[in-house]
């Protein structure tokens, strides 16, 4: 059985629509937390419009994965594999776009 701090919340202990959402219902580890080292798959959201020319929203794209993503379940219903029983997972975080400078929020 894999860690339970890198599994996702179960729906038991906290309905799916409450709650700060998070990429699956697993836990949110900056770059700083003391665990960060054991993530093996982790998500990074860029929100950010700067790449697009009269398409504005891509800015929302991260939180709204997030958001929708607190539907899917642990594990997968055709071939019952349980990713999160084999990899340490997380939702890292968004990158700090720079909405002025594409370089700058690149190099992030």
């Amino acid at each position: 059985m894999a860690d339970s701090f890198f599994t996702p919340v179960s729906g038991f202990d906290l309905p799916r629509f409450a709650g700060v959402p998070t990429f699956m219902r697993l836990p949110h580890v900056p770059f700083d937390h003391p665990r960060f080292p054991e993530v093996e798959i982790g998500l990074i959201g860029a929100p950010w419009d700067g790449g697009t020319t009269n398409r504005p929203g891509p800015r929302h794209g991260p939180r709204q994965l997030r958001d929708l993503s607190t539907m899917i379940r642990a594990q997968n219903g055709a071939t019952w594999v349980a990713p999160f029983d084999v990899a340490a997972c997380a939702d890292l975080g968004d990158v700090a776009p720079n909405p002025g400078d594409l370089m700058d929020t690149m190099a992030r």
